[in-house]
């Protein structure tokens, strides 16, 4: 007998006429579903004499006294120690997997987050007091009475082709042709600057930079309790089996199924 089949763990009486009675009982009930056969089964293994039982209760036997003896022996004590050893491996392995399945959930989830709050912090940007958005340069204010001429000019929309088309238009532009848009800048952060060295203007500035605080700590909280909930969880390991008896166990419809 080869060591993998010495080591099963020996079966029941119960389990033995099952094995030979299985299809009678579906017959007998009409139908193969785990729960109806175990019923039944259980009822009539429990019903059986005696005498029906002794032959399942001595092959049991049989089995039990050979898996025990096996044991017993240096062939058996190694290959029960392999076997765990495989065991323990596999198990390590699935666990190893598990953590790193999670730790790619994890990344996953903190980059969602973060992309939620750049695109709330921008949100917040683009909806604050005028009077606190950063004044706009020269350039930036020429681009934007330019960029519909330059995008036909260039018979293209994207931004990285206008921003260079735009860039090499702005720096070959005269001083006179600048000036406009040189005071105009000015102008624009000449207020800006008097506006937030202003009380009003501190307090406002404040109030926006506390918003963006509390939507970033919010983000954080987040990512943090996440991890927690990461750190929480565990894996249930199955309730122990139970040793079989002689009896009729309670049969589990997986089992009969199987």
């Amino acid at each position: 007998m080869a060591a993998a089949d010495a080591l099963k763990k020996p079966q029941t009486a119960y389990w033995l006429w099952l094995g030979d009675n299985r299809q009678n009982v579906e017959k007998m009930i009409g139908s193969k579903k785990g729960a109806d056969v175990a019923k039944k089964a259980g009822e009539m293994w429990k019903a059986l004499s005696a005498s029906a039982k002794s032959p399942y209760e001595k092959k049991a036997k049989e089995q039990k006294d050979a898996y025990d003896k096996f044991l017993a022996t240096d062939e058996g004590q190694k290959a029960l120690g392999e076997k765990k050893a495989a065991k323990n491996e596999a198990k390590a392995e699935k666990a190893q997997k598990e953590e790193a399945r999670a730790e790619k959930q994890a990344a996953k989830e903190d980059k969602k987050n973060e992309r939620a709050c750049k695109a709330a912090l921008k949100e917040m940007k683009n909806e604050k007091d005028d009077k606190l958005k950063k004044p706009q340069t020269a350039y930036w204010l020429w681009l934007a009475d330019n960029r519909e001429k330059i995008v036909k000019e260039l018979g293209s929309s994207k931004p990285t082709d206008v921003a260079k088309k735009g860039g090499e238009m702005w720096k070959g532009l005269s001083d006179a042709a600048r000036a406009p848009y040189d005071k105009k800048a000015k102008e624009q952060k000449d207020a800006y600057d008097k506006y937030v060295a202003s009380e009003e203007g501190q307090a406002a500035l404040k109030a926006f930079k506390d918003a963006q605080q509390a939507t970033k700590d919010q983000f954080k909280r987040k990512v943090e309790e996440g991890e927690e909930d990461g750190e929480d969880a565990k894996v249930e390991s199955p309730p122990a089996k139970k040793a079989r008896g002689a009896g009729a166990p309670k049969v589990k419809s997986a089992q009969i199924g199987a």
